[in-house]
């Protein structure tokens, strides 16, 4: 994989597992890596949730090869979330994993 194709900032979150300063439990999300990665918007439309019109988009987000990030997990991109609904490694080449995710319809 071409360092060049990978033109962006990745932060991969998941929910929860953070403490704060008296090691209380905190809710919210907990930076899991940030890594350089690759956005392709593949389709968009807009839909009716609860009487009000909202715009939803899927993606693609192909970064480096890892196996630990799973389908609870979040990506933001350039101040975009996107949630992640399937996490599709490149078994064969080892090289790449794509992310396949939803944005649009919530706010993480």
């Amino acid at each position: 994989m071409r360092a060049g194709d990978l033109n962006r900032r990745v932060a991969i979150q998941k929910t929860g597992g953070g403490f704060d300063d008296l090691g209380q439990p905190v809710e919210g999300w907990t930076d899991v890596a940030t890594v350089w990665g690759n956005v392709k918007m593949l389709a968009g439309k807009e839909v009716l949730v609860a009487d009000a019109d909202v715009g939803r988009a899927t993606a693609s987000i192909r970064i480096r090869y890892r196996t630990d990030i799973t389908n609870g997990m979040r990506a933001i991109v350039d101040g975009v979330i996107f949630n992640i609904l399937q996490s599709l490694p490149g078994v064969a080449s080892r090289t790449y994993t794509d992310l396949a995710c939803s944005t649009g319809s919530n706010h993480g």
